[in-house]
């Protein structure tokens, strides 16, 4: 069993290089697992395609958010404690790694299941609509404030905010900059009641 595990993680390892030095389009199967130095037969074991390999290669990065959320937050600190170390984490990651959090987030569009990127991304939805449950609770947010929904809209204005600043080449100030309105504008969004529009 740890072998076929091992077999995997060479595979997601590899194709987590070949992606990043070849992007998605140039990338060919053959050639992660010649880096990963198993026969093609066994990705085929794991993987129907290239594609496939992208949600688990998501769940990695999502995996680390959250853990490192779940490590540094701290629900007493606040929301906006708890959302700056949110959105200074993304960040960080886009912009160590910029062309796999790319790659990634265009296997959403590509592979079509869905369900399986909701499944990838509900355990990092949870822990920041816990941090919205601890401010509604401390009266700090709006009361009407639906913590499952706005965790997931908090979560995509984070991460697109974030490949925003990779895609236009923004330079560390202007990145700090947007950080900072950012935070602002997503506390001022639940700092009150939402109007419901039907």
């Amino acid at each position: 069993m740890a072998k076929t595990s091992n077999k995997k993680e060479r595979i997601l390892e590899s194709a987590y290089r070949i992606f990043k030095e070849n992007g998605l389009e140039d990338t060919r199967v053959s050639q992660i697992v010649k880096e990963a130095g198993i026969a093609q037969g066994t990705f085929y074991l794991y993987y129907q395609s290239k594609l496939d390999v992208l949600p688990d290669l998501a769940q990695q990065i999502i995996s680390n958010y959250t853990k490192y959320l779940t490590e540094y937050g701290d629900l007493d600190a606040g929301l906006d404690y708890n959302l700056r170390l949110a959105i200074n984490r993304i960040f960080k990651t886009n912009q160590e790694d910029q062309t796999i959090p790319s790659i990634v987030y265009a296997g959403i569009t590509r592979s079509g299941d869905i369900d399986k990127w909701k499944v990838i991304y509900r355990p990092l939805y949870d822990l920041v609509a816990n941090y919205l449950v601890a401010a509604k609770k401390r009266g700090d947010i709006g009361t009407g404030i639906d913590a499952d929904y706005y965790s997931e809209f908090i979560i995509s204005l984070i991460e697109s905010t974030a490949r925003g600043m990779i895609l236009f080449q923004h330079t560390p100030e202007e990145i700090k900059k947007y950080k900072e309105e950012l935070a602002s504008f997503i506390l001022n969004a639940v700092s009150w009641d939402p109007v419901k529009v039907l």
